[in-house]
């Protein structure tokens, strides 16, 4: 039971009240008997309830009261036969529990396995000393002086007081290492306290055992009550746990306390000389210096510490920096710090008139390598990497990882004699090295772009943008894969951003238009349906065709704004064309390509839904074309793929025969609609007929229509009729042509014409 303690203090409480109010005398003396057995007994029954890690301190410490108890007992017993001589047999007993009791509270100390504390040493020895003071000045001095006692007896008299100085002491040095102090081990410290206490006061008494009055058998009663009552607590298994690591606080209160034991010789001097306290000088002298001497140890341990801590702290502090500057993955500088470095340097560049240059190292291959082997292996390809950039460069260069494969380079200060294109040329050698990564050989490619600010006129984001884009063009500029940012690249970018402003307006100024090509089919040369095509009326440039700012759109997000908007207008346009031709266009379908970047997007599925429920077409009428190179550069898009046919809307594979897709891969297509390429359609190289023929029985094999680009001749019609392809589209039957110039029914090429 967790209140077996307070059961046990209140009934021993209880009968040692009861002990004080009754007149001296055999019940008296069994009742004191009692209170004693019963706190060793506490103490045996607590370590064998609770169950400490060891129970040899508690058992020491039952010794110990267990002694004192004996004591009790062969003093009460000479006290019964009127022979009470000082010193006694009963003092035998007495001086002997102060060792077990010393021997227990070691073991606890020890069981704690505190580390190194020093600072608490000096702290125990300082109270020690002074409480030694108080001792030697009023119990100790005077017994000494006292030329009536015999030698034996001034022994034990001192004996007692020396024992309760290092009882104390090692008391003082067990509180002084506890973080925490559980209510055990304040019962424990209570009780040492308590003990202590009662020695004193009989020790300032008569010096014999029959000066001992109420107050102090009511002190040593009270030591008994919580020695039983800290070993029975719950919470006396703490003391012989590990203590946490590192020195004890240094609070206000210990503070304090030092303080004051410091300044007790100056107080007990300061009484001598105003109320004439019997103190001798020499006494105070040297214990002056020995508190002196320990202050100042306290003081060193104090600045150790502090020492300690201001290097912990700059550890820390040094750890955070790295952490926040540092890519975890290569160990190089991370995207904001470089960016930092970066504005520093072009700073440094507009005071000094010395030039910075960035170069931006674009990796090809790791999205392969994670594809294949997983991220782990796709992290060390990128550490490995940096460290071979790392050794081809100057000591002074910043190297950073600023994306998930694009590092970057800066180089402070240029001269004369810096050689750019070398640097280069090194690190593209250094990437380009075969890599041994889980046991595989892996080969990762690098396009290197170069930008420099020559008066640090522009800013970091600027430099790195510049860099990108000499990058980007160095992929697809050949075997050097090295460029730098010029004034071509500078025009270019100028012309990119005018183009993607003016889509922006044509898009919110209606700019932008939409021509439909009729889809045929080719055994009945019947119109099925149409296929959108974006133009752009741009002013000052005429009429534009998609190839000239698709691309422009498809870096940025703008080409999913483009593809809503197409969604919207030709699902909407399909719609009124039935309403003012029912039987005539009712049966038509409309094909909307739709760009690899918003079919991977997490919008696309929504985006056809909200078309079809805003223009109210049925899905089945609607056909969403992707590129091939879709399925190949973005892994999503087979989903929403299938999410677009599960509503019921029709998906075409543009474009089929480029390259990319096997015709072995054309079972697992998420598709309706084959579209061959024109290049298939209109080639008469040898063998071209017999491809076309096999693309198409796949197709049909696979469940799926086939539809031929670009028929611009009969001949071409005619082979694709014999090959029973479904459906066919090109400058035979009609150009793309605005919406009001398309005849919205059903009909033949002649009647289209």
């Amino acid at each position: 039971m967790r209140s077996g303690w307070r059961v046990y203090a209140a009934a021993s409480t209880t009968v040692a009240v009861v002990y004080l109010a009754m007149p001296s005398g055999t019940p008296a003396d069994l009742l004191y008997l009692a209170v004693g057995l019963s706190c060793v007994a506490a103490i045996v029954l607590g370590a064998a309830r609770n169950r400490p890690s060891t129970a040899t301190p508690w058992l020491l410490l039952a010794a110990g009261q267990g002694a004192w108890v004996t004591g009790d007992v062969v003093y009460g017993g000479l006290a019964a036969d009127g022979s009470t001589p000082y010193p006694s047999f009963a003092d035998v007993p007495y001086l002997a529990s102060y060792p077990l009791l010393a021997g227990g509270i070691v073991l606890l100390m020890r069981t704690q396995r505190r580390t190194r504390d020093l600072a608490g040493v000096v702290d125990t020895a300082i109270i020690t000393v002074g409480f030694g003071l108080l001792s030697w000045s009023f119990i100790a001095g005077p017994l000494i002086e006292d030329r009536t006692t015999t030698q034996l007896g001034l022994v034990v008299a001192i004996a007692y007081p020396a024992a309760d100085v290092v009882l104390l002491a090692l008391v003082l040095r067990l509180m002084t290492g506890q973080h925490t102090w559980s209510p055990a081990f304040l019962l424990l410290v209570s009780a040492t306290g308590t003990s202590v206490a009662a020695d004193t006061m009989f020790a300032a008494s008569a010096g014999s055992h029959a000066g001992s009055s109420a107050v102090i058998e009511a002190f040593w009663l009270g030591s008994y009550v919580l020695w039983g009552a800290a070993a029975l607590h719950p919470d006396m298994v703490t003391l012989t746990r590990p203590a946490p690591r590192g020195p004890t606080p240094f609070t206000l209160g210990r503070l304090g306390v030092l303080a004051t034991v410091v300044l007790l010789p100056a107080a007990l001097l300061a009484s001598r000389e105003l109320v004439g306290v019997p103190v001798d000088p020499t006494t105070l002298v040297v214990a002056s210096a020995v508190l002196a001497l320990l202050a100042m140890g306290r003081m060193a341990c104090d600045i150790d510490e502090i020492r300690a801590t201001a290097h912990q702290r700059d550890s820390l502090r040094d750890d955070l920096f790295d952490r926040a500057t540092t890519d975890p993955v290569t160990g190089v500088a991370n995207r904001p710090f470089v960016l930092q470095q970066i504005s520093a340097a072009l700073e440094r560049g507009v005071r000094d008139g010395t030039p910075s240059a960035l170069v931006d190292v674009h990796l090809g291959g790791v999205a392969r390598i994670l594809e294949d082997m997983g991220f782990g292996h796709r992290d060390d390809t990128l550490h490995a990497v940096a460290r071979r950039i790392e050794q081809v460069l100057a000591p002074d260069d910043v190297l950073a990882r600023v994306g998930p494969e694009e590092l970057v380079v800066l180089v402070e200060r240029l001269t004369p004699s810096s050689d750019l294109a070398g640097l280069a040329r090194d690190v593209v050698r250094a990437v380009d090295t075969p890599l041994l990564i889980g046991g595989r050989q892996v080969g990762v490619s690098a396009a290197v772009g170069i930008s420099v600010s020559l008066d640090g006129s522009t800013d970091a984001d600027d430099l790195l943008h510049q860099a990108r884009l000499a990058a980007r063009r160095a992929r697809s500029s050949g075997s050097e894969r090295i460029e730098f940012f010029d004034a071509t690249l500078r025009q270019e970018e100028a012309d990119r951003l005018d183009v993607e402003t003016g889509l922006v307006e044509a898009l919110a100024t209606g700019g932008l238009e939409i021509h439909y090509q009729p889809v045929v089919g080719v055994r009945t040369e019947v119109v099925d349906g149409y296929e959108a095509l974006v133009r752009w009326d741009r002013p000052g440039h005429g009429l534009l065709l998609p190839d000239t700012f698709i691309p422009v759109a498809e870096r940025s997000d703008l080409v999913c704004e483009l593809g809503r908007w197409v969604l919207h207008e030709a699902t909407r346009q399909l719609v009124d064309w039935t309403r003012g031709d029912p039987i005539g266009a009712g049966d038509l379908t409309v094909a909307v390509n739709v760009s690899g970047r918003h079919l991977a997007s997490g919008t696309i599925v929504d985006d056809v839904a909200d078309a079809l429920r805003a223009s109210g077409l049925a899905p089945h009428r609607l056909t969403v074309e992707v590129t091939e190179t879709v399925l190949v550069d973005e892994p999503r898009a087979t989903l929403h793929m299938a999410a677009l046919r599960s509503m019921g809307v029709s998906v075409g594979i543009d474009d089929f025969g480029t390259g990319y897709t096997s015709i072995a891969r054309m079972r697992s297509l998420p598709a309706d609609v084959v579209k061959i390429d024109r290049s298939l359609v209109a080639s008469t190289e040898q063998g071209a007929s017999e491809l076309l023929a096999l693309v198409v029985h796949a197709a049909h094999a696979c469940g799926l229509l086939a539809v031929a680009e670009g028929v611009e001749e009969r001949h071409q019609l005619d082979a694709l009729r014999g090959l029973a392809c479904d459906s066919a589209q090109g400058y035979l039957f009609s150009r793309p042509l605005a919406a009001d110039l398309v005849p919205h029914r059903s009909g033949t090429p002649k009647e289209l014409a």
